[in-house]
């Protein structure tokens, strides 16, 4: 009897443990890595990527790319990946071991693992296998929950660049460069101005037609006075000359008549 509650108990651990552990979910769009990042079960995301010295090599790179994997996860098929593939998996609690075989090779493999809380509520963790046509050089690479959450508010900001984009994300851990928006030149009425800028152009442009009108205003006035001040000065220098010739004509009327009266004395 306790050796058949025994073997109960174990068959509802193994029972247990290969119900936890699905089967894998290709993720083919940045759409459904984010998808996947959004949930709360413990899940985990494997991105399958090559190595930096494979990328650094053409040669290499092109090897890579024509390599096919035959993955166990826990001891469960998961079927055939190839590099720079991303799976969805449902792990165990605990420490997971994860099998790579060569598909045409079955000679050359490898074992790696990583740990995973797989509970309700447990963020999405991302592991990056690095990748390489040298077996002794796959390693499992467990991002933490901060570089998880960089990709993931880089995939929220902005989901294109596809399947590409994630890579480079998870090997940069979520840092990239972000674009600044460029200005494009309007040239509408002859004068370059940039989008977003109208307003203060057509301030600018109301202020420059005010400021030169208050200008030519004042230039105006100016010239104005100085007419009237030269024309004020004409009207002086003109009375002057006048009251000149009537002051000399007197003097010329008192002195003959002087004369005129010198002469009759003289001749009486």
């Amino acid at each position: 009897m306790f050796l058949g509650n025994r073997l109960v108990t174990l068959w509802c651990v193994v029972l247990l443990l290969i119900v936890n552990t699905a089967g894998a979910q290709s993720l083919g769009s940045p759409a459904a890595v984010l998808d996947a990042l959004n949930q709360s079960r413990g899940d985990v995301v494997l991105a399958f990527i090559d190595s930096p010295a494979d990328q650094g090599s053409p040669l290499r790179n092109i090897q890579g790319l024509l390599s096919v994997y035959d993955v166990t996860l826990n001891g469960k098929e998961l079927g055939s990946v190839r590099r720079n593939s991303v799976l969805h998996v449902r792990p165990r609690l605990g420490l997971n071991r994860l099998v790579i075989r060569d598909a045409f090779d079955p000679s050359q493999s490898t074992e790696v693992s990583f740990p995973a809380m797989r509970s309700a509520g447990v963020s999405t963790s991302i592991v990056e296998i690095r990748t390489s046509r040298q077996f002794n050089w796959i390693e499992a690479l467990l991002l933490s929950g901060r570089e998880v959450q960089a990709i993931e508010d880089a995939l929220t900001r902005d989901k294109s660049g596809g399947m590409a984009r994630v890579l480079r994300l998870i090997r940069s851990r979520g840092q990239e460069t972000v674009k600044a928006a460029t200005k494009r030149a309007n040239w509408s009425r002859g004068v370059v101005s940039y989008g977003g800028d109208s307003n203060d152009d057509s301030r600018s442009d109301s202020d420059g037609s005010t400021s030169m009108a208050s200008s030519s205003d004042a230039a105006s006035s100016e010239s104005t006075a100085l007419a009237s001040t030269d024309s004020s000065a004409t009207a002086t220098e003109a009375a002057e000359a006048t009251d000149a010739t009537v002051a000399d004509s007197e003097t010329s009327e008192d002195e003959s008549s002087y004369s005129v009266s010198a002469d009759r004395r003289s001749y009486y």
